[in-house]
């Protein structure tokens, strides 16, 4: 019901109910008093008789209620402002009231080892996930999240961030052993078939360039110009010459082309033994070009002159551009809500099916609690104290009876009635066994 009747109240509008309330209850208290006074006052003609009855009661209740007037007074200030002992109990006191608050948080209601054992119990996941999950839902469909992520894209400087970026990739490619990944390279293409797609591919182009006319008249025109070039004498000189009389360049070119067109169709026949002998032959040259790189220095050269030819701060810059505006389009698109959401439910589903990220997390964040806990604890009194030593005693005596003050009056109010019922009691009695 409190929780209720306070639910949506600002903490000012509450000082003012609550001050409010406790002006109705003095007031109370006072009409209470008074009430009792005038009654005394009205039957002091009759102390005799049956209206001595009343008499003895409103007397009663006037003493009761003064009493309690000067008891609850007393608490907070000296009544009418004289200075009677033991009177102003709260101002004259706030030193142990505030030593006794502190000690009592610190040592029962706050104590460090029942805050340790109470965070050691709670399933801090079970707890936070869900408001975790409640919270990114609730910021994904607001509607001043495209602004705040543009805003954050935006503020991210390409001078900055580029340089940064391309320093740490060149960097990294520097830090690249690349005889090693060269070496691994083969290795990789010999093991899983990428030397012979690499050696199929070299094929498929050599035959394409000796099936062309041109490789026909220039392979007859060479082999022509190299027989008339040779001088034997004799005999065998006379059977070139008859060779050559029977043979002309577009014969002598077809022969060849056709037996360098047969060679490669063999070659690509995988079981091949001249095959397997040309990839072994490259692999081992290209093992032994990329030692002698190596050993020359020109590998690392040779990525120098890479990375110099290569714009990389231009081209990240561009890219970082093209990044942002394709993110701030995204934000500020209509389905942006229905994209986002199932990418990020998918991943605190993730989260949550991961048991043992989940304990490591938790066991991290109880650990930084407890941390936090074991170095603070002393905090709390001293934080406690200094709030409330900033307070003059009027302050501190107002506070209080904010908070207490209205439960207070009814002791007066009660005061009053209870001590005029008494008095009718007392009167009575008296009456009654004629000792009046």
């Amino acid at each position: 019901m409190i929780r209720m009747k306070w639910y949506g109240v600002s903490s000012t509008a509450r000082r003012k109910i609550m001050a409010k309330d406790s002006r109705k209850n003095k007031q109370l208290a006072n009409i209470s008093l008074g009430i009792m006074a005038a009654g005394f006052a009205a039957t002091l003609p009759f102390r005799e008789g049956g209206l001595s009855l009343l008499h003895a009661g409103f007397e009663a209740g006037v003493i009761g209620g003064l009493a309690d007037w000067f008891a609850v007074t007393a608490l907070f200030r000296h009544p009418l402002g004289i200075p009677i002992p033991h009177t102003a109990l709260l101002p004259r006191n706030r030193n142990k009231m505030s030593d006794g608050i502190v000690r009592v948080l610190e040592e029962r209601l706050l104590a460090k080892e029942s805050m340790l054992e109470k965070l050691r119990q709670l399933d801090l996941a079970q707890q936070l996930l869900p408001a975790i999950r409640q919270g990114l839902h609730a910021a994904v469909h607001s509607e001043r999240l495209p602004h705040v992520l543009e805003g954050a894209l935006r503020s991210v400087p390409a001078e900055k961030a580029v340089p940064l970026l391309s320093g740490e990739i060149r960097s990294a490619v520097e830090r690249i052993d690349l005889e090693a990944a060269l070496r691994g390279f083969l290795r990789n293409a010999k093991e899983n078939g990428t030397d012979d797609r690499l050696l199929d591919l070299l094929l498929e182009r050599a035959e394409v360039w000796v099936s062309t006319e041109g490789m026909r008249r220039e392979l007859g025109n060479a082999v022509m110009k190299l027989v008339q070039g040779m001088n034997l004498g004799g005999l065998m000189q006379f059977a070139v010459n008859a060779f050559i009389g029977y043979l002309d360049e577009d014969r002598v070119g077809t022969m060849l082309q056709s037996f360098a067109l047969m060679k490669v169709r063999e070659l690509k026949i995988h079981h091949n033994e001249q095959r397997v002998a040309i990839k072994k032959h490259l692999l081992e040259g290209l093992e032994t070009v990329i030692s002698q790189l190596s050993e020359t220095g020109q590998l690392l050269a040779m990525r120098d002159e890479l990375l110099a030819s290569f714009d990389l701060d231009g081209e990240l810059t561009r890219l970082l551009e093209t990044w942002r505006e394709k993110g701030i389009g995204f934000a500020h698109s209509e389905d942006f809500a229905a994209k986002a959401w199932p990418l990020i439910e998918r991943l605190l589903d993730r989260l949550e099916e991961n048991e043992g990220l989940i304990r490591g997390a938790e066991h991290w964040l109880k650990e930084q609690v407890a941390g936090l806990i074991e170095r603070n604890h002393v905090k709390i009194g001293s934080f406690v104290k200094e709030n409330l030593d900033r307070l003059d005693n009027d302050q501190l005596v107002e506070l209080i009876e904010d908070k207490v003050g209205q439960d207070l009056q009814w002791i007066r109010v009660n005061g009053a009635l209870c001590g005029f019922l008494i008095g009718l009691l007392l009167r009575s009695v008296e009456m009654i066994t004629g000792y009046s």
